[in-house]
C-alpha cells in the first residue's frame, strides 16, 4: 500500500488523531513526511480493524481508509485554481462592499455574479470564499440565495467556535421580586 503524495503530513497527523492511532506512532507530530508515511503504512498493515468515523472523513473500516489514502486528496486544489477562486471571491466582496452596484464592479450582470458565485461556493473551506458568499447573500437581486458548501470537519470547527463565543458572552439574568436597598 502506498499513500498518495497529495496527502500532506498534517492530513496524516489528523487521521492518526481521528482514528485514535496515537499509541502506535510515538512523536508522530515531530516526524518528517517521509518517515511519518512509512510508520503510518506499517501501522495500517499491522492493524486488523479501526473505529468508524462519522464526523470528519466518514470512513467505515480499515479498507475504506486504505482506499482513501491511495487516491488523491480531494480537498487539495492547485495554486492556479486557488488564485482564480480567490480573485472571484475578492471581486464579489468588492461588489458587496460597494452597495451591490454593478457599475462599480467587474461584473456585467447579476447572472454572471450568480454563476461565478455558484462556481466558488463549493470551496467554502476557504475563509475568503465563505465571507464572499455570506456577503453576496445579503443582496436582494440574488434569488435564490447561494448555498455555501463546507466539509464536515469545517462545519464542526465552526459550530465549536460559535459555542465558545456564546459561552464568553456576558449573560444577564432578570429576577423579579422585592428588594431592599439601603445607603449608608
Amino acid at each position: 500500500m502506498l499513500i498518495h503524495q497529495s496527502h500532506t503530513r498534517k492530513d496524516i497527523c489528523e487521521i492518526i488523531e481521528i482514528f485514535d492511532l496515537i499509541q502506535y506512532i510515538e512523536d508522530y507530530s515531530d516526524l518528517s513526511k517521509k518517515n511519518l508515511f512509512t510508520e503510518f503504512i506499517n501501522v495500517l498493515n499491522s492493524l486488523k480493524k479501526i473505529k468508524r468515523d462519522n464526523e470528519f472523513l466518514f470512513i467505515d473500516d480499515l479498507q475504506g481508509l486504505k482506499d482513501y489514502l491511495e487516491k488523491p486528496n480531494q480537498t487539495r486544489i492547485t495554486v492556479k485554481e486557488k488564485s482564480e477562486i480567490m480573485d472571484i471571491a475578492k471581486d464579489i466582496i468588492f461588489y458587496s462592499k460597494n452597495g451591490f452596484l454593478l457599475s462599480t464592479s467587474n461584473f456585467e450582470d447579476t447572472d454572471e455574479i450568480k454563476s461565478k458565485a455558484d462556481y466558488i461556493s463549493c470551496y467554502g473551506n476557504i475563509p475568503t470564499v465563505a465571507r464572499a458568499i455570506k456577503m453576496l447573500n445579503k443582496d436582494d437581486k440574488i434569488k435564490p440565495k447561494i448555498e455555501l458548501i463546507l466539509s464536515g470537519k469545517i462545519k464542526i470547527q465552526m459550530r465549536k467556535k460559535y459555542e465558545e463565543k456564546l459561552k464568553k458572552q456576558i449573560c444577564l439574568k432578570k429576577n423579579h421580586g422585592k428588594y431592599l436597598i439601603s445607603f449608608d
